[in-house]
């Protein structure tokens, strides 16, 4: 049994690793991300294996291995939130120096690995940016994404070309986007793209 609390978010936000705890009481608003393939239960009903709710006030039962963003409204003056965030975050670009992140408008956290095979960052992104169409994720990992802040989407194209747009998954505030990848671990031509100013968080499972 462990409760860690995470450090790449401070002072932003307070987020948990929650390991084989049978109960965890939750106080105001909060996401909960579950990464094990067990059920989070929350008054009987389950939150399946990659996928989040909004919490509050209630208390969470048989926690494997989740992420809880705790009181995740707790920044109410969003434009002193990302003007902070942008002191504190580099630019994307500026640590990956991939091309399809050059000039983007996309700051992220530090990565922070847990539960031995996962790392997880927050990412915050200006209204109407696309993050680049791609397949790999080098070096290779599976990810899904949970928005924190603001609307966003993740889109699938047929080839590397936006024209070939296929699907969209619309992200808001506690939502958590299914796998993209199929059976064999083969992604689509996929990016994320928001709508309005935004934070999600990036789980990447090794």
């Amino acid at each position: 049994m462990s409760i860690k609390v995470l450090q790449f978010c401070e002072p932003f936000y307070t987020i948990k690793a929650v390991q084989d705890e049978k109960e965890y009481k939750i106080g105001n608003k909060s996401i909960v991300v579950n990464l094990s393939e067990s059920s989070i239960m929350v008054k009987n009903r389950p939150v399946n294996h990659l996928k989040s709710t909004i919490v509050t006030n209630v208390v969470v039962n048989n926690l494997k291995r989740a992420i809880i963003v705790e009181d995740y409204e707790r920044n109410i003056d969003h434009a002193k939130l990302f003007e902070e965030i942008k002191k504190k975050w580099p630019l994307v670009y500026d640590m990956t120096k991939q091309e399809r992140h050059k000039g983007i408008l996309l700051w992220r956290s530090s990565k922070e690995k847990i539960f031995g095979n996962t790392e997880i960052n927050l990412c915050y992104i200006a209204a109407n940016v696309s993050t680049g169409l791609h397949k790999m994720h080098p070096p290779d990992f599976t990810e899904v994404h949970t928005q924190i802040l603001g609307v966003g989407k993740m889109q699938k194209t047929e080839e590397n070309d936006y024209g070939t747009l296929y699907q969209e998954v619309i992200l808001a505030p506690g939502m958590t986007h299914d796998p993209f990848y199929d059976e064999q671990v083969v992604y689509p031509w996929h990016q994320y793209q928001s709508v309005t100013e935004a934070i999600f968080m990036a789980v990447e499972i090794c």
